[in-house]
Order: C-alpha cells, then sequence, then structure tokens
C-alpha cells in the first residue's frame, strides 16, 4: 500500500483469520509505543483465541514494567510462529528485538509501523507517518476488528499514546489521539500513573546518573545544540543501566535556545563497544535524517541510533560534528 491509500484493515483481518500462532515484535531498545502496542495486540489475538507471544530481545523498559502482560514478554520466541506481525519499527532484521529467523520463516507477514523511513517489506505493510504513535493505529484496527476494549490492552495503548506524544504535548499530538484517549481512559486506562511512569519516576541510582549527564552536558553553535555523554565508568559508578538514561535526553532539549539535543551512552554487547545515541530536536531539523545518517532512524523530532566497531571517543567527536552543521541547515519535507 502507499502511505496515501486506505488502511488494509480486511487484509490484516484475513491474515489473523487464516492462522493461529502469532509472533508479535517491535523495534530494539523499546520504549512505551513499542511495548505498549505489542502487549495490548496480543491480548486482542488471544481475546480471539489465537496463541500469541510478544518478544523483545532488548527487554522491557524499566519505565514500562508497570504493564499488565510484561512478565510474559519473551526474549526469544519457543516456537515457530505461523503468523509474524511486527510494529514501530520497518521490519528489518537490525531494528528488530527478536532472532529473525522465526519472522523469515513465518507463512505472513504483518508489518505495521508509523515511521516515516519505513518501506513495505511484507505480505502486508500498513505505513503511515501521519499517525501519531503505532498504538493510535492497534486502536483503529482493535475498533476495526470490534474487540472488546479490557482494562489492560486499553491501559497498554494509552502507554504507547501518552510515550509517542510526550503525554500529549508534543506537536503530533492529533485530534484523533486525543479522542483515542478519552476511549481508553474511559475503558480502564489510568492516565495519571502512565504519566508519572513515563515521565517522572526514577530509581536512586538513575537520579545520580541524571545528575552526571546534567554536569557533563556541552552547549554547541551558539545554543542551538545541547549533547551529553556517558561512559561505562558513568554506568558503574553509579550502579545502573541504560535503563537509566530514560527521559535523560529530553531534559538536555528543554535548555532555552537548544533546537537538538543528543545523549550518548557507551555500551558493550558480543560484538564490543557500542554507541547508544538519542537525539531529540525541533521537527523541522528532522531528527530522524540525521540519525538516519548513523543508520538509525525514528521520527522528527525523536530519533535514534547505534554505532558499532568503532571507539567511543571517536564516535562521539564523530557525532557532534555531523551535529554542529546539521543544526546550521533547513531539512525541508522530502517529497512522498
Amino acid at each position: 500500500m502507499t502511505r496515501d491509500s486506505p488502511p488494509p484493515f480486511e487484509a490484516i483481518a484475513e491474515a489473523i483469520a487464516a492462522h493461529q500462532s502469532f509472533l508479535i515484535a517491535a523495534h530494539v531498545g523499546p520504549d512505551g509505543d513499542a511495548i505498549g502496542s505489542c502487549l495490548a495486540l496480543s491480548y486482542a489475538l488471544q481475546a480471539m483465541g489465537k496463541k500469541a507471544w510478544v518478544v523483545s530481545s532488548d527487554g522491557v523498559p524499566s519505565s514500562c514494567r508497570f504493564l499488565p502482560g510484561v512478565q510474559e514478554v519473551l526474549y526469544a520466541p519457543s516456537n515457530l510462529p505461523e503468523c509474524a506481525i511486527i510494529l514501530d519499527c520497518d521490519g528489518t532484521r537490525d531494528r528488530v528485538a527478536s532472532p529473525y529467523a522465526p519472522i523469515q520463516k513465518a507463512k505472513f507477514r504483518v508489518l505495521i509501523d508509523h515511521h516515516r523511513t519505513s518501506k513495505p517489506i511484507f505480505e502486508v505493510n500498513w505505513l503511515d507517518p501521519n499517525q501519531s504513535a503505532t498504538s493510535l493505529m492497534i486502536w483503529e484496527l482493535l475498533k476495526y476488528l470490534r474487540v472488546d476494549f479490557t482494562p489492560q490492552i486499553a491501559q497498554c495503548l494509552l502507554c504507547g499514546l501518552s510515550t509517542d506524544t510526550g503525554n500529549f504535548r508534543f506537536p503530533n499530538t492529533s485530534a484523533r489521539a486525543l479522542l483515542a484517549a478519552s476511549q481508553l481512559v474511559e475503558a480502564g486506562a489510568d492516565l495519571a500513573l502512565i504519566a508519572f511512569k513515563l515521565f517522572d519516576e526514577r530509581s536512586v541510582e538513575s537520579t545520580r546518573l541524571l545528575a552526571t549527564a546534567i554536569d557533563k552536558m556541552e552547549v554547541e553553535s551558539a545554543g542551538k545544540l545541547t549533547w551529553a555523554a556517558l561512559t561505562l565508568d558513568d554506568f558503574a559508578r553509579t550502579r545502573v543501566g541504560d535503563e537509566g538514561t530514560d527521559n535523560v535526553v529530553n531534559i538536555l532539549r528543554n535548555v532555552r535556545g537548544a533546537r537538538m539535543a543528543i545523549l550518548m551512552r557507551e555500551r558493550v554487547d558480543e560484538t564490543g563497544t557500542v554507541v547508544h545515541a538519542s537525539a531529540r530536536a525541533e521537527a523541522s531539523l528532522r531528527a530522524d535524517l540525521f540519525c538516519a545518517l548513523f543508520g538509525g532512524g525514528g521520527h522528527a523530532a525523536a530519533a535514534g541510533f547505534r554505532i558499532r566497531n568503532a571507539p567511543f571517543e571517536s564516535s562521539v567527536k564523530r557525532v557532534v560534528e555531523a551535529a554542529k552543521i546539521w543544526v546550521e541547515q533547513e531539512h525541508p519535507e522530502p517529497e512522498a
């Protein structure tokens, strides 16, 4: 389907009717929209008598562990699914937080995403960058399927909506998103709890890491760019992992005059040193296109990327130099 096509509800409904087991996964480094939309769809499929399991090889972020169903999230599927449904990312091997072989071997695959850079790669693709969140797309789908919006489904979907709209403060907060939020609250979602868990609550350790990031914050380009780089020593000293950086980049972005903020973290996995980077920016600066320079992606105002096989210090320097150039340029909307 093209971006201007109507949602392929019928094709998705047919795929659900034709299969009995489903793998549901989203992007690496999952956030509330990724986890919330996956869990909500899983609840819906199970209510329809299907077998469904949510997979996240990166686990569940601490800010989302209050959601119902998180204890059922798997690091890898235990069985081969008949159908794979990939949410909130482009569906490619590098972006999906799941072993990719079960997705490749599935009889049928569905992609549902609102990121601007995604392309149709599966049998059914619903790609709509005008949607506020993938959770809003799942809300639309479940309404079409006439699924009962239980408090569990409502809580998961509202978590996703709140995540990607900045608790309904970002420019992508549409009238449709507010309508969905209203109906989800009526169905039993607790917006106050969601907002507190996503945006306010921090552990002692993550609060200390936040203090470190603020202390290490640098300002470039006459205040247009703020950034910070957290090393392995910073994480060890504060005794917290990458989940302790939730919302830190948003605080860097809140500095008056800053048009873009970048938080870079030194991490290690089986491949060696990995730079995890998050970017927040004015939508006109196209954070997604900036992150695409380093193999990442996301949204115009919020995006991220990872750099492998390079020293942390040199990677930080390369990113900062690119960002200093980026904030001085115009980045118009690409043609459809």
